[in-house]
């Protein structure tokens, strides 16, 4: 069974990069209800996809449109990246549809169709720079949909998102907040380089997280550098949760954030 979601990022503006704790925590506010509903009719499923006339509704509106919490610290995020068709409002799992913001992301292609859709709008030529053939010789190439194949090439050809020590790229490998904090410092490194947004390279900060014994040697520096940028930070309990899967409200609190600072 796999989410039948496409992401697609469009990243504009230019302000501040900051955003509380709680923004990145690894756990969800306690009145968060992640229920799937499964009493609507088709029609009303329908309805329920993304339409211009969305712009127009309050902010309370569109919470209950979109099954998010009343007043929640997220809609201004979720509301950011289904207005800018970043990413889809509604999946389907066997037919019947539902509102993913509290779900895992949902895997390692989605991801990197996403992050490439999003450097794509920043700079085609800088896509066009990593359009390169050497993915094809991973021995799971196959295995990604066509969809989501000039995403894994553009982030495999920039060293966004590599494959493992036998060069399988995994594609339907689910994202942990460890490896997502990995692949955000290349993103963002990519786009410093290519002079599209200013970012702290300092490592150097105390990642005094009650579980940082537990965050993986290569990723100490990737969770030090978005910590050091206020992108991912830990829970309320000061732990970094760094083997917990990313969940798709983060992902999208974090594009929202960057949408703010590129150039």
């Amino acid at each position: 069974m796999k989410f039948q979601q496409v992401m697609a990022f469009f990243l504009t503006g230019a302000t501040a990069l900051s955003m509380s704790t709680t923004a990145l925590a690894a756990d969800l506010p306690d009145n968060v209800d992640i229920t799937v509903s499964t009493t609507q009719t088709a029609d009303e499923q329908e309805n329920n996809l993304y339409t211009k006339n969305d712009k127009d509704l309050t902010d309370a509106e569109f919470e209950q449109k979109y099954e998010l919490p009343e007043n929640s610290w997220f809609t201004p995020a979720v509301r950011y990246v289904i207005e800018n068709n970043i990413m889809l409002p509604a999946g389907h799992i066997d037919g019947k549809e539902y509102f993913p913001w509290f779900n895992p992301a949902e895997n390692r292609c989605t991801v990197a169709e996403a992050i490439y859709n999003s450097a794509k709008l920043v700079d085609p030529e800088l896509t066009a720079s990593y359009a390169g053939m050497a993915v094809k010789e991973a021995p799971d190439y196959a295995e990604i949909p066509e969809l989501y194949r000039d995403g894994a090439s553009f982030c495999f050809e920039s060293g966004i998102m590599t494959g493992d020590s036998q060069h399988y790229l995994r594609p339907y490998d689910s994202i942990s907040r460890q490896e997502f904090a990995a692949v955000l410092q290349r993103y963002i490194t990519l786009l410093q380089k290519a002079g599209k947004i200013t970012v702290s390279t300092d490592t150097s900060v105390n990642t005094a997280f009650t579980d940082a014994s537990s965050i993986a040697p290569w990723a100490k520096d990737a969770v030090a550098f978005c910590q050091t940028n206020k992108l991912m930070n830990g829970d309320n309990h000061g732990a970094f949760n760094p083997k917990g899967q990313i969940k798709s409200v983060e992902l999208a609190q974090v594009l929202y954030n960057l949408s703010q600072q590129i150039k």
